[in-house]
């Protein structure tokens, strides 16, 4: 076990509460008083992925490509090792789980008012309330922003601000 191990939730000792693991995320404090259309999705498995991407073919993950060879690769975090082992066998893999905290917002006028990106041409890398990051368009009006977890609680509070001022 490397003294970083704890660095990515897969590798991480976790809490236990009431004989279940619990892991805590970046934002927990700064999400308590959330509208129900701010859910966080720090937990997600993140891995940076440096390779000839174009021949990569995403199997249990979702891709996000940054440059013809770097990509993002989020899925469920109790499967990061599987699929870090899996992609290093090709690629150059960093787990890069507890770098980077995510929120998932709901509502396109929500997210034009923390963002100058296209929402027509997402996924994007960009600012979001001023600190870079990567926004991911899901279903219809849902989207999901990774960003650097040390700006979690400045993200969290602009988020659930502007969410209020919408109501």
């Amino acid at each position: 076990m490397s003294v970083l191990d704890f660095l990515s939730p897969d590798l991480a000792t976790p809490d236990v509460v009431a004989g279940q693991r619990a892991w805590r995320s970046p934002l927990e404090r700064a999400l308590s008083r959330a509208p129900a259309d701010v859910t966080d999705v720090s937990l997600t498995g993140k891995l940076e992925v440096r390779g000839a991407i174009d021949d990569l073919e995403p199997e249990g993950f979702e891709l996000f490509q940054l440059t013809p060879d770097r990509a993002l690769v989020f899925c469920d975090f109790t499967r990061t090792a599987q699929i870090r082992e899996q992609l290093s066998a090709g690629f150059f893999v960093i787990d890069v789980s507890a770098v980077l905290a995510g929120l998932q917002v709901h509502g396109e006028t929500l997210l034009r008012r923390l963002t100058d990106l296209d929402l027509e041409d997402l996924p994007a890398v960009g600012a979001v309330a001023h600190v870079q990051g990567y926004v991911i368009r899901d279903e219809g009006e849902t989207f999901r922003i990774f960003f650097p977890q040390e700006y979690g609680d400045y993200i969290a509070e602009v988020v659930i601000d502007t969410a209020e001022g919408l109501k």
